[in-house]
Protein backbone atom coordinates (compact mmCIF):
# COMPACT_ATOMS: atom_id res chain seq x y z
CA UNK A 1 0.00 0.00 0.00
CA UNK A 2 1.34 3.66 -0.89
CA UNK A 3 2.61 5.67 1.27
CA UNK A 4 0.30 8.59 2.79
CA UNK A 5 1.93 11.74 2.14
CA UNK A 6 1.25 15.44 1.21
CA UNK A 7 1.45 14.32 -2.56
CA UNK A 8 -2.14 13.04 -2.22
CA UNK A 9 -3.45 16.24 -1.30
CA UNK A 10 -3.06 17.62 -4.80
CA UNK A 11 -4.96 14.61 -6.48
CA UNK A 12 -8.66 13.96 -7.50
CA UNK A 13 -10.77 11.42 -4.92
CA UNK A 14 -10.23 8.27 -6.72
CA UNK A 15 -11.03 4.43 -5.55
CA UNK A 16 -7.29 3.91 -4.75
CA UNK A 17 -7.52 7.23 -2.49
CA UNK A 18 -10.21 5.66 -0.68
CA UNK A 19 -8.65 2.10 -0.06
CA UNK A 20 -5.29 4.16 1.30
CA UNK A 21 -7.76 5.80 3.98
CA UNK A 22 -9.62 2.66 4.69
CA UNK A 23 -6.44 0.74 5.35
CA UNK A 24 -4.44 3.28 7.25
CA UNK A 25 -4.02 2.75 10.88
CA UNK A 26 -5.00 5.95 12.03
CA UNK A 27 -3.53 5.67 15.75
CA UNK A 28 0.41 5.39 14.10
CA UNK A 29 0.01 8.41 11.84
CA UNK A 30 1.89 11.39 12.25
CA UNK A 31 0.76 15.08 12.93
CA UNK A 32 1.26 15.81 9.36
CA UNK A 33 -0.14 12.21 7.95
CA UNK A 34 -3.57 13.14 10.43
CA UNK A 35 -3.37 16.52 8.49
CA UNK A 36 -3.30 15.35 4.90
CA UNK A 37 -6.17 12.32 6.11
CA UNK A 38 -8.53 14.62 6.65
CA UNK A 39 -7.91 16.56 3.52
CA UNK A 40 -8.52 13.09 1.55
CA UNK A 41 -11.74 12.22 3.31
CA UNK A 42 -13.50 15.61 3.03
CA UNK A 43 -12.43 15.33 -0.78
CA UNK A 44 -14.18 11.73 -0.81
CA UNK A 45 -16.83 13.41 1.16
CA UNK A 46 -16.85 16.21 -1.59
CA UNK A 47 -16.72 13.68 -4.66
CA UNK A 48 -20.12 11.39 -2.59
CA UNK A 49 -21.91 15.00 -2.45
CA UNK A 50 -21.67 15.28 -5.99
CA UNK A 51 -22.46 12.11 -7.18
CA UNK A 52 -25.65 12.32 -4.89
CA UNK A 53 -26.79 15.44 -6.39
CA UNK A 54 -26.17 13.67 -9.65
CA UNK A 55 -28.75 11.14 -8.94
CA UNK A 56 -31.30 13.04 -7.58
CA UNK A 57 -30.72 15.87 -10.75
CA UNK A 58 -32.83 13.14 -13.33
CA UNK A 59 -34.57 10.62 -10.24
CA UNK A 60 -38.32 11.48 -10.29
CA UNK A 61 -39.69 8.93 -7.48
CA UNK A 62 -38.70 10.71 -4.09
CA UNK A 63 -41.02 8.09 -2.38
CA UNK A 64 -38.99 5.04 -3.24
CA UNK A 65 -36.14 7.10 -2.77
CA UNK A 66 -36.93 8.44 0.83
CA UNK A 67 -37.82 4.89 1.77
CA UNK A 68 -35.11 3.29 0.74
CA UNK A 69 -32.84 5.86 2.84
CA UNK A 70 -35.11 6.46 5.77
CA UNK A 71 -35.19 9.97 5.05
CA UNK A 72 -38.07 12.28 4.89
CA UNK A 73 -39.39 13.20 1.54
CA UNK A 74 -39.72 16.32 1.88
CA UNK A 75 -35.92 16.35 2.56
CA UNK A 76 -34.84 14.79 -0.12
CA UNK A 77 -37.15 17.09 -2.58
CA UNK A 78 -35.12 20.00 -1.06
CA UNK A 79 -32.18 18.12 -1.82
CA UNK A 80 -33.16 17.72 -5.48
CA UNK A 81 -33.95 21.44 -6.32
CA UNK A 82 -30.21 22.09 -4.32
CA UNK A 83 -29.33 19.97 -7.96
CA UNK A 84 -29.73 22.28 -10.02
CA UNK A 85 -26.82 23.87 -8.97
CA UNK A 86 -25.01 21.57 -11.32
CA UNK A 87 -26.29 23.38 -13.96
CA UNK A 88 -26.51 26.46 -13.18
CA UNK A 89 -22.55 26.64 -11.73
CA UNK A 90 -20.95 23.91 -13.20
CA UNK A 91 -17.09 25.13 -12.88
CA UNK A 92 -18.33 25.31 -9.35
CA UNK A 93 -20.06 21.59 -9.90
CA UNK A 94 -16.68 20.66 -11.22
CA UNK A 95 -14.75 21.90 -8.44
CA UNK A 96 -17.03 19.79 -5.74
CA UNK A 97 -16.64 16.62 -7.88
CA UNK A 98 -12.80 16.87 -7.82
CA UNK A 99 -13.13 17.54 -4.07
CA UNK A 100 -11.52 21.58 -4.56
CA UNK A 101 -14.67 22.62 -2.52
CA UNK A 102 -17.12 21.31 -0.06
CA UNK A 103 -21.23 21.32 -0.99
CA UNK A 104 -21.53 24.19 1.70
CA UNK A 105 -19.29 26.18 -0.65
CA UNK A 106 -21.10 25.52 -3.84
CA UNK A 107 -24.75 25.82 -1.62
CA UNK A 108 -23.22 29.59 -0.41
CA UNK A 109 -22.38 30.95 -3.98
CA UNK A 110 -25.74 28.95 -5.12
CA UNK A 111 -27.56 30.67 -2.57
CA UNK A 112 -26.30 34.04 -3.88
CA UNK A 113 -26.64 33.90 -7.62
CA UNK A 114 -30.14 31.76 -7.85
CA UNK A 115 -32.56 34.78 -7.70
CA UNK A 116 -30.16 36.71 -10.81
CA UNK A 117 -32.25 37.65 -13.66
CA UNK A 118 -30.40 35.02 -16.31
CA UNK A 119 -27.61 32.95 -16.34
CA UNK A 120 -25.58 35.25 -17.95
CA UNK A 121 -24.92 37.18 -14.95
CA UNK A 122 -24.73 33.82 -12.71
CA UNK A 123 -21.76 32.91 -15.10
CA UNK A 124 -20.36 36.20 -14.79
CA UNK A 125 -20.02 35.91 -10.91
CA UNK A 126 -18.84 32.21 -11.23
CA UNK A 127 -16.25 32.98 -13.14
CA UNK A 128 -15.48 35.96 -10.97
CA UNK A 129 -14.74 33.88 -7.92
CA UNK A 130 -13.76 29.97 -9.75
CA UNK A 131 -9.88 30.57 -9.62
CA UNK A 132 -9.90 31.83 -5.82
CA UNK A 133 -12.48 29.74 -4.04
CA UNK A 134 -10.78 26.65 -3.21
CA UNK A 135 -7.98 28.84 -1.21
CA UNK A 136 -11.58 30.54 0.63
CA UNK A 137 -13.31 29.86 3.94
CA UNK A 138 -16.47 29.35 3.14
CA UNK A 139 -17.39 32.67 4.84
CA UNK A 140 -14.90 34.88 3.02
CA UNK A 141 -16.52 33.02 -0.53
CA UNK A 142 -19.91 34.31 0.97
CA UNK A 143 -18.68 37.44 0.91
CA UNK A 144 -17.06 37.88 -2.11
CA UNK A 145 -19.87 36.13 -3.94
CA UNK A 146 -22.21 39.01 -2.52
CA UNK A 147 -19.83 41.64 -3.59
CA UNK A 148 -19.75 40.25 -7.15
CA UNK A 149 -23.88 39.91 -7.67
CA UNK A 150 -23.93 43.29 -6.51
CA UNK A 151 -21.60 44.36 -9.11
CA UNK A 152 -23.32 42.36 -11.56
CA UNK A 153 -27.06 43.11 -10.83
CA UNK A 154 -26.51 46.42 -8.76
CA UNK A 155 -30.65 47.60 -9.16
CA UNK A 156 -31.94 44.13 -8.70
CA UNK A 157 -29.55 43.43 -5.18
CA UNK A 158 -31.09 46.65 -4.01
CA UNK A 159 -34.53 45.51 -4.71
CA UNK A 160 -33.60 42.12 -2.97
CA UNK A 161 -32.26 43.97 -0.19
CA UNK A 162 -35.31 46.07 0.45
CA UNK A 163 -37.47 43.19 0.19
CA UNK A 164 -35.79 40.90 2.60
CA UNK A 165 -36.08 43.95 5.09
CA UNK A 166 -39.54 42.62 5.72
CA UNK A 167 -38.65 39.42 7.03
CA UNK A 168 -36.87 41.02 9.96
CA UNK A 169 -38.07 38.69 12.97
CA UNK A 170 -38.22 37.71 16.49
CA UNK A 171 -38.53 33.65 17.45
CA UNK A 172 -37.76 31.96 20.37
CA UNK A 173 -36.01 28.07 20.39
CA UNK A 174 -35.86 25.71 23.14
CA UNK A 175 -33.01 24.05 24.23
CA UNK A 176 -32.32 21.30 26.70
CA UNK A 177 -31.45 21.67 30.35
CA UNK A 178 -33.89 24.40 30.84
CA UNK A 179 -32.46 27.09 27.66
CA UNK A 180 -33.69 28.67 25.51
CA UNK A 181 -32.37 30.37 22.08
CA UNK A 182 -33.87 33.71 20.97
CA UNK A 183 -32.92 34.49 17.19
CA UNK A 184 -33.31 37.99 15.48
CA UNK A 185 -32.91 38.83 12.00
CA UNK A 186 -32.17 42.35 11.66
CA UNK A 187 -30.59 44.36 8.79
CA UNK A 188 -27.23 44.16 8.64
CA UNK A 189 -26.05 47.52 9.66
CA UNK A 190 -28.25 47.83 12.69
CA UNK A 191 -27.46 44.01 13.57
CA UNK A 192 -23.63 45.10 13.59
CA UNK A 193 -24.34 48.25 15.63
CA UNK A 194 -26.75 45.70 18.86
CA UNK A 195 -23.85 43.54 18.43
CA UNK A 196 -20.88 46.14 19.26
CA UNK A 197 -22.92 47.90 21.93
CA UNK A 198 -23.24 44.53 24.00
CA UNK A 199 -19.76 43.81 23.09
CA UNK A 200 -18.51 47.41 24.35
CA UNK A 201 -21.04 46.01 27.52
CA UNK A 202 -18.85 42.98 27.78
CA UNK A 203 -15.95 44.68 27.73
CA UNK A 204 -16.90 47.26 30.56
CA UNK A 205 -17.65 44.84 33.31
CA UNK A 206 -15.76 43.39 35.90
CA UNK A 207 -13.42 41.03 35.77
CA UNK A 208 -14.85 37.41 37.06
CA UNK A 209 -14.99 34.13 35.59
CA UNK A 210 -17.36 34.80 32.83
CA UNK A 211 -16.71 34.64 29.26
CA UNK A 212 -17.25 37.34 26.96
CA UNK A 213 -20.16 35.73 25.11
CA UNK A 214 -21.84 35.12 28.90
CA UNK A 215 -21.41 39.01 29.81
CA UNK A 216 -22.88 39.99 26.45
CA UNK A 217 -25.66 37.00 27.03
CA UNK A 218 -26.10 39.02 30.48
CA UNK A 219 -25.49 42.62 28.76
CA UNK A 220 -28.12 41.61 26.31
CA UNK A 221 -30.83 41.20 29.46
CA UNK A 222 -30.11 44.06 31.44
CA UNK A 223 -30.36 46.37 28.68
CA UNK A 224 -33.87 44.24 27.31
CA UNK A 225 -35.02 44.69 31.19
CA UNK A 226 -34.10 48.60 31.16
CA UNK A 227 -30.89 48.34 33.19
CA UNK A 228 -28.66 49.21 30.27
CA UNK A 229 -26.04 52.24 29.94
CA UNK A 230 -26.00 54.58 26.90
CA UNK A 231 -22.83 53.71 24.58
CA UNK A 232 -21.96 55.72 21.14
CA UNK A 233 -20.75 53.09 18.87
CA UNK A 234 -18.87 53.29 15.33
CA UNK A 235 -19.98 51.50 12.79
CA UNK A 236 -17.46 51.44 10.13
CA UNK A 237 -18.52 51.28 6.25
CA UNK A 238 -15.90 52.01 3.47
CA UNK A 239 -17.40 53.17 0.17
CA UNK A 240 -15.74 54.44 -3.10
CA UNK A 241 -16.55 58.31 -3.88
CA UNK A 242 -17.90 57.27 -7.12
CA UNK A 243 -20.87 55.26 -5.54
CA UNK A 244 -21.01 57.77 -2.68
CA UNK A 245 -21.80 60.39 -5.40
CA UNK A 246 -24.48 58.25 -7.08
CA UNK A 247 -21.97 57.76 -10.55
CA UNK A 248 -21.83 53.55 -9.48
CA UNK A 249 -23.67 51.27 -7.59
CA UNK A 250 -20.81 48.99 -6.41
CA UNK A 251 -21.43 47.97 -2.64
CA UNK A 252 -19.97 49.01 0.40
CA UNK A 253 -17.93 46.99 2.93
CA UNK A 254 -19.21 47.25 6.80
CA UNK A 255 -16.92 46.03 9.14
CA UNK A 256 -17.54 42.88 10.60
CA UNK A 257 -20.32 42.02 7.86
CA UNK A 258 -18.92 42.09 5.08
CA UNK A 259 -20.37 44.01 1.53
CA UNK A 260 -24.07 46.01 1.67
CA UNK A 261 -25.90 47.52 -0.93
CA UNK A 262 -24.65 50.48 -2.17
CA UNK A 263 -27.79 52.63 -0.73
CA UNK A 264 -26.79 51.36 2.87
CA UNK A 265 -23.83 52.23 2.35
CA UNK A 266 -24.40 55.77 1.42
CA UNK A 267 -27.51 56.09 4.13
CA UNK A 268 -25.15 54.97 6.96
CA UNK A 269 -22.18 57.82 5.72
CA UNK A 270 -24.98 60.37 5.72
CA UNK A 271 -24.66 59.73 9.60
CA UNK A 272 -21.26 60.14 10.99
CA UNK A 273 -18.06 61.83 9.96
CA UNK A 274 -15.99 61.27 6.65
CA UNK A 275 -12.61 59.77 6.24
CA UNK A 276 -10.52 59.65 3.53
CA UNK A 277 -8.59 56.31 2.69
CA UNK A 278 -5.93 56.71 -0.59
CA UNK A 279 -5.48 53.54 -2.77
CA UNK A 280 -2.27 52.29 -4.24
CA UNK A 281 -2.41 51.00 -8.24
CA UNK A 282 -4.33 47.90 -6.87
CA UNK A 283 -6.45 49.32 -4.90
CA UNK A 284 -4.94 48.31 -1.18
CA UNK A 285 -4.65 51.05 1.16
CA UNK A 286 -1.73 53.09 1.79
CA UNK A 287 0.49 53.42 4.70
CA UNK A 288 1.09 56.24 6.83
CA UNK A 289 4.14 55.72 9.27
CA UNK A 290 5.40 57.69 12.27
CA UNK A 291 9.09 56.81 14.40
CA UNK A 292 6.83 55.34 17.42
CA UNK A 293 6.04 52.29 18.73
CA UNK A 294 2.67 52.76 19.83
CA UNK A 295 0.54 53.44 17.20
CA UNK A 296 -1.71 56.16 16.65
CA UNK A 297 -5.30 56.61 16.03
CA UNK A 298 -4.86 57.25 12.20
CA UNK A 299 -2.07 54.29 12.04
CA UNK A 300 -4.84 52.05 13.61
CA UNK A 301 -7.58 52.62 11.57
CA UNK A 302 -5.68 52.64 8.38
CA UNK A 303 -4.12 49.12 9.90
CA UNK A 304 -7.73 47.62 9.94
CA UNK A 305 -8.90 49.23 6.52
CA UNK A 306 -5.76 47.68 5.26
CA UNK A 307 -7.14 44.16 6.07
CA UNK A 308 -10.46 44.80 5.73
CA UNK A 309 -11.29 45.00 9.12
CA UNK A 310 -10.89 41.13 9.50
CA UNK A 311 -7.89 38.89 10.89
CA UNK A 312 -4.96 38.59 9.45
CA UNK A 313 -4.75 35.28 10.08
CA UNK A 314 -5.38 32.89 6.84
CA UNK A 315 -9.05 31.63 6.36
CA UNK A 316 -10.00 33.77 9.38
CA UNK A 317 -12.85 36.24 9.48
CA UNK A 318 -13.31 37.14 12.40
CA UNK A 319 -13.37 40.89 13.57
CA UNK A 320 -10.08 42.64 14.64
CA UNK A 321 -9.19 42.81 18.16
CA UNK A 322 -5.66 43.63 18.25
CA UNK A 323 -2.93 44.90 16.73
CA UNK A 324 0.62 43.77 16.41
CA UNK A 325 3.42 44.41 14.12
CA UNK A 326 4.35 41.68 12.04
CA UNK A 327 8.26 41.85 12.37
CA UNK A 328 9.25 42.98 15.57
CA UNK A 329 9.63 46.94 16.96
CA UNK A 330 11.74 48.53 16.83
CA UNK A 331 13.10 46.96 13.23
CA UNK A 332 9.60 46.28 12.11
CA UNK A 333 8.43 50.49 11.99
CA UNK A 334 5.16 51.60 13.49
CA UNK A 335 3.31 52.29 10.31
CA UNK A 336 -0.04 50.52 8.74
CA UNK A 337 1.89 48.19 6.32
CA UNK A 338 3.60 47.09 9.09
CA UNK A 339 0.95 46.49 11.60
CA UNK A 340 -1.45 44.17 11.02
CA UNK A 341 -4.85 42.94 13.14
CA UNK A 342 -5.67 39.95 14.47
CA UNK A 343 -8.50 38.33 16.63
CA UNK A 344 -6.89 37.36 20.08
CA UNK A 345 -6.87 33.55 19.16
CA UNK A 346 -4.49 34.05 16.40
CA UNK A 347 -2.43 37.05 18.04
CA UNK A 348 -1.39 34.38 20.55
CA UNK A 349 -0.64 31.42 18.50
CA UNK A 350 1.71 34.27 15.85
CA UNK A 351 3.71 34.50 19.23
CA UNK A 352 3.55 31.25 19.89
CA UNK A 353 4.69 28.59 17.93
CA UNK A 354 4.57 30.12 14.18
CA UNK A 355 6.17 31.96 12.18
CA UNK A 356 5.30 34.81 10.31
CA UNK A 357 6.65 37.20 7.64
CA UNK A 358 5.31 40.46 5.36
CA UNK A 359 6.58 40.73 1.98
CA UNK A 360 6.69 44.59 0.31
CA UNK A 361 3.44 44.23 -1.45
CA UNK A 362 1.93 43.44 1.80
CA UNK A 363 1.85 39.88 2.03
CA UNK A 364 1.87 37.75 5.13
CA UNK A 365 3.52 34.57 4.76
CA UNK A 366 2.20 32.03 7.82
CA UNK A 367 4.02 28.95 8.34
CA UNK A 368 2.68 26.45 10.78
CA UNK A 369 4.73 23.84 13.16
CA UNK A 370 4.33 21.34 10.67
CA UNK A 371 5.92 23.40 8.20
CA UNK A 372 2.65 23.80 6.04
CA UNK A 373 2.79 27.63 4.17
CA UNK A 374 -0.56 29.59 3.72
CA UNK A 375 -0.29 33.67 2.54
CA UNK A 376 -3.02 36.69 3.19
CA UNK A 377 -2.87 39.54 1.02
CA UNK A 378 -4.26 43.29 2.00
CA UNK A 379 -7.84 43.66 0.96
CA UNK A 380 -8.37 44.48 -2.54
CA UNK A 381 -11.30 47.15 -2.52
Amino acid sequence: MEELTREWESREPSGVMLDLLAGADLSSLSVDQQITAFILARKIKAFADHMQLSILHDFDDMTEMAMAVHEPEQSLVRQKEHSEALDRLPRFAELLRRGEVDLRRLETVDERVVNLPDQAMVTEVENALIEDAPGLTRTQLARRATKAVAQVDPTGYDQRRQKATEDRRVECHPLPDGMAELRIRLTAIDARAAYDVLTQDAHACLKDERTTDQKRADAFLDRFLGYGIDRKVQVHVTISIETLMGLTEDPGLLDGYGPIAADSARELAMHGPWRGLLLDKYRRAEALSVEKYRPTANIKEFSKLSAGGVCSAPGCTSPIQELDHTIPWPKGKTNATQLRGYCAHHHRHKHANHSVTLDPDGTIHWVTPQGRHYTTQPHQY
